[in-house]
């Protein structure tokens, strides 16, 4: 006898592929998974950098007494090993402030290295540091890089470009520090250490002082560190750190703030970009984000195009294409060209070069899905 069964249909399968996904995003909202398939949630924590914050979401939310022994066990010493590591980098960084200070600045903190100032300390083991990123004025950019060497830094290489900034190093340090004098592009968003110390708050280490841009700027640092820079927007790829980072900086907003936020992202190309990873933040952390700056057919539908690549990833070679035929990216390569006719070099104009198109296909990047 012959028995007919009703095919799946396309949305619950599309959905099912994504089960690790939404596995996580349970853990990082404080809940407990449904189905919980550790063993695959945890693999994909790992690959997002992002284990210690689900250790520290479900621990405060008191479910560490519901999950498998080994489950528990394996979070708690994440969490732990990373505190304990963080603790290092903010000894770093006290090292290297009180040397700038010394010389008459105060460094300004970027990225990663923002929110772990911003933090409390008993909730600073939840975020995983790559490296330490400071920004100096360009006028003592040299003579930072002059102080650093004089406390045991090497440069990581001596052949430095306008806009890249000086990678320095230690043998027994737990990272390297990334040292900026100016960040971003001229064709869609850029800082120099003046633009973001106006509105910065000085902050007192152990021995030395360190400044902390704005909220506001700090998630558009984050905004185009990733989409703009990293090139996320147009490859479809999504940072969670990151994604949380934004969460964090934005929940004291007020509409004055996200008002700023909007205005700072002008350009076609870049508010698109901005209005993508805001929608993302909002359907897969719940944060909380006024329409005013996730509307849009295009952020909607990059959103969806992150989905359809996590589901199925050999579609990214092609979707990646597709998305540099947006006019708004080709509207701003034109004005990137004339930028170039001006005298500014490739690297200024925050877009990819030819030569490094290639970059925009990695498929398996640290961090990223």
């Amino acid at each position: 006898m012959m028995i007919w069964t009703m095919p799946q249909p396309f949305s619950a399968n599309f959905v099912a592929r994504l089960d690790p996904l939404h596995g996580l995003l349970a853990c990082l909202r404080g809940q407990l998974p449904a189905h919980a398939d550790w063993p695959r949630i945890i693999g994909l924590a790992n690959k997002t950098l992002c284990t210690p914050a689900v250790s520290a979401r479900l621990r405060e939310a008191g479910l560490f007494p519901e999950l498998p022994a080994d489950v528990t066990l394996f979070f708690s010493e994440m969490e732990r090993r990373n505190g304990d590591r963080n603790d290092r980098l903010m000894a770093q960084l006290d090292e290297a402030a009180v040397v700038m200070n010394a010389a008459g600045v105060s460094p300004l903190l970027l990225k990663g290295t923002a929110w772990l100032a911003h933090a409390p300390p008993e909730r600073r083991a939840a975020r995983m540091l790559a490296d330490i990123d400071l920004m100096v004025p360009a006028g003592h950019f040299q003579s930072m890089i002059d102080q650093l060497r004089g406390i045991g830094y090497h440069l990581e290489t001596t052949d430095l470009e306008p806009g890249v900034p000086a990678v320095l190093f230690r043998p027994q340090d737990a990272a390297t520090i990334d040292l900026h004098s100016e960040y971003g592009s001229i064709n869609t968003l850029f800082y120099r250490f003046d633009d973001l110390a106006k509105d910065a708050a000085l902050l007192d280490l152990k021995g030395g002082i360190i400044s902390l841009p704005s909220p506001v700027a700090c998630t558009a640092i984050l905004l185009l560190h990733d989409q703009l820079k990293g090139r996320d927007y147009l490859r479809g790829r999504i940072d969670l750190r990151h994604l949380l980072d934004i969460q964090s900086f934005a929940s004291q907003f007020t509409r004055a703030d996200w008002d700023e936020l909007n205005r700072l992202f002008r350009s076609g190309y870049a508010r698109n970009a901005m209005r993508t990873q805001l929608l993302t933040a909002k359907k897969l952390l719940d944060m909380d984000v006024p329409r005013t700056v996730t509307h849009g057919a295009r952020a909607r539908l990059q959103y969806l195009r992150r989905l359809i690549q996590l589901r199925w990833p050999s579609l990214a070679p092609s979707l990646t294409f597709l998305s540099l035929l947006d006019p708004s990216y080709l509207i701003a390569r034109h004005v990137a060209r004339r930028a170039g006719k001006d005298g500014l070099s490739k690297g200024a104009t925050g877009l990819p070069r030819r030569e490094s198109l290639q970059r925009l296909f990695i498929r398996n990047e640290l961090g990223k899905i």
